[in-house]
């Protein structure tokens, strides 16, 4: 994976791969400042293994619950309606970003929910 990485005000190209980052190639403006490149060693951490087995839903915006169209332990598919919310007296489907199956549902018909609240847990399939 590359990526561009500004620094302390400095511009790299770096590579990420194997437990190690490399940095391939400076900004010019980084070429008159700097004359060495160096590979960094990144130690303790597998970066071949992405941890995507849960993921959280949340209110987008506040409101109150009106509907809860799922239950604990139901497999969904992507596009599925979750949860209505009402607010600002429009109804506002939440729906799911992926297929899975529901772990936990943290709210109840009746709730009233901030923004960016955890409506529920979903565990990715």
């Amino acid at each position: 994976m590359k990526f561009d990485i500004n620094l302390n005000g400095k511009k790299y190209i770096v590579e990420i791969g194997n437990s190690k980052a490399m940095i391939l190639e400076k900004s010019k403006i980084l070429e008159s400042q700097e004359d060495d490149v160096t590979d960094i060693d990144v130690p303790d951490f597998d970066f071949s293994k992405k941890d995507d087995s849960n993921s959280s839903i949340s209110a987008p915006l506040p409101g109150t619950v009106i509907a809860v169209s799922v239950k604990s332990g139901d497999h969904v598919t992507k596009g599925q309606t979750l949860i209505v919310l009402e607010s600002m007296k429009m109804e506002n489907e939440i729906v799911s970003p992926m297929d899975g199956k529901i772990d936990d549902i943290l709210v109840s018909v009746g709730s009233s929910v901030k923004k960016d609240q955890e409506l529920i847990s979903l565990k990715v399939l």
